[in-house]
């Protein structure tokens, strides 16, 4: 044991030695290095490394609390004049050890209110690899290690923004705050860096909006691994209900694959339709919204053909705005008109799904006296898809008297009705009067629809009620959903 101690001791000095001239060289490089002296080569060697133009406008300093590493102030990337990236402060936090052999080694980085403006390319509202991927693997390349490995990457203050001609496609998110822990980089330089990284992490958005659809405190965790992302639970509310889902990105397959779930209970039905458009066929009242969805595909606009699952949203007492079902029902033994196409709007999704297909179908039945706000007491609009074709489930809607259903398809990717049927209902299900609706969504054509038999009393008996004191024939049941028949 005594002759161990000397040994100890010896150890002892020259740990401490090595932290003593560690913490001098420290002081030395706080205190006695003028840091923006090489801001301009720092610039240099940014902009080479990233193939970007990179200005620091502000200051930079050294710091060492709550561990060493050094802040810049007023980050600007650029790209032939066009700004990429703007950030008010980033800090960097060094590993210390590798200093002593020259070597610079991150250990995490914070952006604080990082500002992303999105300029539309050929290749689509963000080029990833242009701003990216390249940048990325041209650092990794020319700085070997220096970003392999990362203990953290927070983000306060953020804001994204995507400016298009088309409102509807505008995308506005700001007060984002990103936590990312544990980065770990594998794979060779020209790899895609985004399907061999892991990380797990949060995000949260304070407010987000597309077009005129708008959602607020999003908050969902996050979490990578071998080309698989995992971003669960979110949550939200938006137009005045509050969310909840969970959404898979597979990246490590030829073609990256996508699937999601989410549901949207007690939403305002009106601030839906706004939200994507719809201005005719509006219905007011709250509602839920449920979808599992799976698509794939390269780019987005190869989503909206392999998408596949089920999508649905039900509501009790609402009002329609634009006309009383009942009283147009009513009068149409009079009239021999009823305007089932506006009718058929009522029950597509009210998300951007259908703004199209809605759109046209409210715009087509334009009846004199028809204004006025009815009663919807129960809807259900419940629909499976497979590779962008809709075909409905459980679609109807019952009023005070009468109960109008739905059936076929339509098909997204070639905008097309298909054989969509739309019919007044009696309680046993049967067809009593309705139209069948084909072709393009812009040029669609209505077709008389064969009803079931049946036998009714003369006068004005409200249609869809049944007589019991009639004898009834049998008749080929066209709705047996969960709609009930009105009391």
């Amino acid at each position: 044991m005594m002759n161990q101690a000397p040994g100890k001791n010896r150890l002892w000095f020259v740990f401490g030695g090595i932290a003593a001239a560690l913490a001098l060289a420290i002081l030395a490089l706080v205190f006695l290095v003028d840091i923006n002296r090489y801001k301009p080569r720092l610039e240099s060697a940014a902009s080479d490394a990233l193939g970007l133009e990179v200005r620091i406008r502000g200051e930079m300093n050294i710091e060492f609390f709550p561990s060493l590493g050094f802040s810049l102030a007023d980050l600007e990337v650029k790209r032939d004049s066009e700004e990429v990236l703007r950030v008010d402060k980033v800090n960097a936090r060094l590993k210390v050890l590798p200093l002593l052999w020259g070597q610079v080694r991150i250990r995490g980085l914070r952006f604080v209110r990082p500002s992303l403006p999105i300029q539309r390319t050929s290749g689509g509202p963000f080029d990833f690899d242009r701003y990216l991927y390249r940048p990325l693997r041209k650092v990794r390349e020319g700085l070997p290690g220096t970003f392999d490995r990362l203990e953290e990457i927070f983000a306060t203050g953020g804001k994204v923004s995507y400016l298009s001609h088309d409102h509807a496609t505008r995308i506005d998110a700001d007060g984002i705050d990103l936590a990312i822990r544990d980065i770990v980089f594998r794979g060779t330089f020209g790899e895609d860096p985004f399907r061999n990284v892991s990380f797990t992490g949060t995000v949260k958005v304070a407010r987000a909006a597309i077009g005129n659809a708008e959602g607020s405190n999003i908050d969902c965790g996050l979490k990578a691994k071998n080309g698989n992302y995992e971003i669960q639970p979110v949550t939200l509310q938006a137009f005045g209900g509050t969310g909840g889902g969970s959404m898979w990105v597979h990246l490590a397959e030829s073609i990256p694959l996508i699937q999601a779930q989410y549901s949207l209970k007690g939403f305002r039905v009106e601030q839906l339709f706004a939200g994507f458009g719809r201005t005719r066929g509006v219905l007011t009242g709250t509602a839920d919204l449920s979808a599992n969805l799976f698509m794939k595909g390269e780019h987005p606009n190869e989503f909206a053909g392999t998408v596949t699952g089920g999508v649905s949203w039900t509501g009790n007492d609402l009002a329609s705005l634009d006309f009383d079902p009942d009283a147009i029902l009513l009068a149409a033994g009079e009239e021999k008109r009823i305007p089932f196409a506006r009718m058929a709007a009522f029950l597509l999704l009210p998300g951007p799904l259908f703004t199209t297909a809605a759109g046209e179908l409210s715009g087509r039945d334009i009846l004199k006296n028809a204004e006025g706000k009815g009663t919807v007491r129960t809807l259900a609009s419940a629909w499976t898809v497979e590779n962008g074709v809709f075909e409905a489930k459980d679609v109807a809607f019952a009023t005070k008297r009468h109960r109008i259903a739905l059936t076929g398809r339509i098909d997204l990717p070639s905008e097309r009705f298909d054989d969509v049927t739309v019919a007044l209902v009696d309680d046993r299900g049967c067809a009593l009067t309705g139209q069948t609706i084909r072709g393009p969504f812009r040029l669609f054509r209505v077709e008389a629809a064969p009803v079931s038999p049946r036998k009714a009393p003369p006068g004005k008996t409200p249609m869809g009620k049944s007589n019991e004191a009639i004898p009834r024939e049998e008749c080929e049941v066209f709705y047996a959903g969960s709609v009930p028949p009105p009391e």
